[in-house]
């Protein structure tokens, strides 16, 4: 995926008895930094064929105290969140689940909005607050294991996200009242299964996506009320059809490949009748070679692309670093092509990585600015296939097992790019230093255990025009840092669990390259935790 991606999966519930049991967790946590209190719950019940889930979370921050003890506001919010789950497993090869997330944050601020960035002498807003924040998800998926030894799975899905915002330019007349809406349906099948000394997957999944969106102008004196155009163009879709195969294979002993295709079919109208339809194939090739029982080669090539969503085509408004967007209905996809090698080491107390990646951009959508203001003083920009970029890096991770209860890891990340817009050639946007992360685990007891860590950046001041302009940004280049931690464990064999903890040990004021907000000061955790 451009950019990378996360895929987090929830866990199911799962019992081994015929009779109904049932277990619990429950967390809650508070901290010094951000004054965060937190209470997370859960509660299982089931047997082996049938069990079910119900999870509660509520968050609540106050303002976040950076380094050297200076407390910025407004950054506080509070989340709310719920879950149940029923998951059956009628026989050892078929079982279903339903699953149902709802999550809200009432009223967040943007707070690069709210505070003076880099050149400022006053913030960008008066009002700046998602609120609400909701996201509403429902995932069914049934999975059988047929007589011949295919995996067949299927899922569907619906998710409502709720970005409703309320903003204001700094010291202006009137506010503004949005609701913004997407509502995607998803629905896939995959199949998978073994043919002698090769592992397939095969299967198609169908989007569709489609968005709302106003937006209500408000005197703040008078009250009177009157309606502008909307941020995202209202009643806009988006539908993809994709086909997919993959497979691994292993040739005599030593090589290992894998080979992807997929082919991909978008198809994007929005209501004034405009239709953009950019489709393309994208695949991939790997390949594993084992030197001897340690030591391995790893060597990947892929192409893939990325439509243009939405936000690309019609956004109309604010934008982060002082920018005001109009639309461009003009876009094509992105292209990128991706080359990475390296090597590996394994044996039995240590594990190190050594990769080489180069990623192709062609097409890139970015920002242009027009050369025009609004009245508030915001470039006027618009998004536009006008950039190509080059990134290349290094990425180094080892893990050692110094004793039976001595463990450390550790990753180091390099990252460089050059981007060129129009005729200019320039270093790529928001390209991260050198970071360097270290955690060592002591293991005292099965009751006590430690951990500490050291994370760290370089300086980063190989900017591009648009990070020198990025309020968010020192034109400088962003200092590097150097944070210390540790953290003490108390495991009880009835299921208590203590951890505390102190991060940022001597109050280092930093910020991540490319944030909106210095990074937490010196912070006193606390969290407690009983599982039955």
């Amino acid at each position: 995926a451009v950019g990378g991606a996360i895929q987090s999966v929830s866990r199911l519930p799962e019992f081994e008895s015929d009779t109904l049991d049932y277990g619990g967790d429950v967390i809650v946590g508070l901290d010094s930094a951000e004054l965060q209190q937190s209470i997370r719950a859960t509660l299982d019940a089931g047997t082996r064929t049938l069990a079910g889930s119900v999870s509660a979370e509520y968050l609540g921050t106050g303002n976040r105290r950076t380094g050297r003890g200076e407390r910025i506001g407004p950054s506080d919010y509070s989340s709310r969140a719920i879950r149940a789950v029923l998951h059956g497993t009628p026989t050892a090869t078929r079982s279903w689940f339903v699953d149902l997330h709802l999550l809200e944050q009432p009223k967040t601020p943007r707070v690069d909005e709210l505070v003076p960035g880099f050149g400022q002498t006053e913030p960008s807003s008066s009002e700046f607050f998602f609120a609400p924040n909701r996201r509403t998800f429902v995932h069914a998926q049934h999975e059988h294991v047929s007589s011949a030894g295919i995996d067949w799975r299927i899922d569907a899905a619906w998710q409502r996200i709720d970005d409703d915002r309320v903003t204001r330019e700094f010291d202006a007349p009137d506010r503004r009242n949005e609701q913004n809406r997407s509502d995607l349906f998803g629905f896939t099948v995959n199949a998978s299964g073994k043919l002698a000394d090769l592992d397939w997957i095969a299967g198609l999944d169908l989007y569709h996506d489609e968005v709302r969106s106003a937006r209500v102008e408000e005197d703040i004196v008078t009250g009177t009320t009157s309606q502008l155009a909307p941020r995202f163009p209202d009643g806009s879709t988006i539908d993809q059809a994709g086909f997919f195969l993959k497979v691994d294979w292993h040739t005599g002993d030593r090589h290992r490949w894998s080979a992807g295709l997929r082919y991909t079919d978008v198809s994007i109208e929005l209501p004034d009748g405009t239709a953009i339809e950019p489709g393309s194939l994208s695949g991939d090739l790997g390949w594993i070679f084992d030197i001897n029982a340690q030591w391995q080669l790893v060597a990947n090539v892929g192409n893939g692309f990325r439509a243009p969503n939405i936000a690309d085509i019609g956004t109309l408004g604010n934008r982060p670093g002082n920018r005001f967007n109009v639309p461009n209905t003009d876009l094509d996809a992105e292209t990128v092509v991706h080359v990475d090698m390296g090597i590996r080491y394994h044996a039995s107390l240590w594990h190190a990585e050594l990769v080489a990646y180069q990623l192709e951009y062609d097409d890139r959508i970015v920002s242009v600015d027009t050369g025009e203001t609004t009245p508030a003083g915001r470039d006027i920009v618009r998004s536009v296939n006008a950039a190509s970029s080059v990134i290349h890096g290094l990425e180094a991770g080892l893990r050692a097992s110094l004793s039976d209860r001595l463990g450390l890891a550790a990753t180091l990340n390099y990252t460089r790019g050059t981007q060129q817009v129009g005729s200019a050639h320039e270093p790529a946007d928001r390209i991260p230093p050198l970071q360097l992360r270290l955690h060592v685990d002591f293991e005292q007891s099965a009751t006590w255990s430690f951990r500490g860590w050291l994370i760290a950046a370089d300086e980063q001041d190989r900017l591009s025009a648009r990070d020198v302009r990025d309020v968010r940004i020192d034109p400088a280049g962003t200092p590097g840092w150097l944070v210390i931690g540790a953290s003490a464990t108390r495991t009880s064999v009835h299921g208590w669990q203590l951890v505390a903890g102190i991060d940022n040990i001597f109050d280092t004021r930093y910020r991540v390259h490319g944030s909106g907000l210095d990074a937490p000061g010196r912070n006193v955790s606390l969290v407690l935790r009983k599982r039955w």
